[in-house]
């Protein structure tokens, strides 16, 4: 079975300098346009089934990517972005800052991310991350084992989770791309990466 990883394209929480995280934004204009010029390759990818994050960002990026083909789409919960950012999900980061100000100074939430195992207040953690992870690709897998070719359409977050947990891939991820797409070979019971177009590794 070939799996196609792909982060959903550039939503309005990128623009206004705010923590997204699990916060449901939409696509931007840019956005939109970013989607549909990757649409053709999309289309070539001839997937089966699209299994998608239940948040705006993600599945609009599938509705451009389906417009034509139209083919089955499964909305799944636990593909949501993780709730990294905790208290401060939503907010625009100055005002974070400001109203927040006695959380973000303390040493335990300084440079919080997936890769140091740290959240911020009221957050996911690293290991909730990874469960939830493990717990939505047994779903996915089992689901479309009949399937050649699937597409999972989720955010950067959960991308990373799958890299490290799944894949045992163990590159720090820096950055993943708007519709950044790995190509991923299961067969046997095991995982080949075959192509990380538009993931970042350190």
């Amino acid at each position: 079975m070939k799996i196609y990883l792909i982060r959903h394209s550039e939503s309005q929480d990128d623009l206004i300098n705010c923590y997204g995280g699990a916060s449901d934004w939409d696509l931007t204009e840019n956005g939109i346009k970013k989607v549909e010029k990757f649409r053709p390759t999309f289309e070539k990818m001839n997937v089966d089934k699209i299994y998608v994050s239940p948040l705006k960002r993600a599945y609009k990026t599938v509705d451009i990517l389906n417009k034509k083909i139209k083919k089955p789409v499964e909305k799944v919960f636990d593909l949501h972005e993780t709730n990294h950012y905790g208290y401060l999900t939503g907010l625009e980061k100055n005002l974070a800052k400001e109203l927040f100000a006695y959380l973000l100074e303390r040493p335990e939430y300084q440079n919080a991310s997936y890769y140091n195992r740290k959240c911020m207040p009221g957050g996911e953690t690293a290991d909730e991350l990874d469960k939830r992870a493990k717990s939505v690709m047994k779903y996915i897998l089992k689901e479309s084992k009949s399937m050649d070719r699937i597409a999972i359409i989720t955010h950067g977050g959960v991308l990373r989770s799958i890299f490290q947990v799944i894949l045992k891939d163990k590159r720090k991820l820096l950055d993943i791309k708007d519709v950044a797409c790995a190509e991923i070979e299961f067969s046997k019971g095991r995982f080949k990466i075959l192509n990380t177009d538009g993931f970042i590794f350190e």
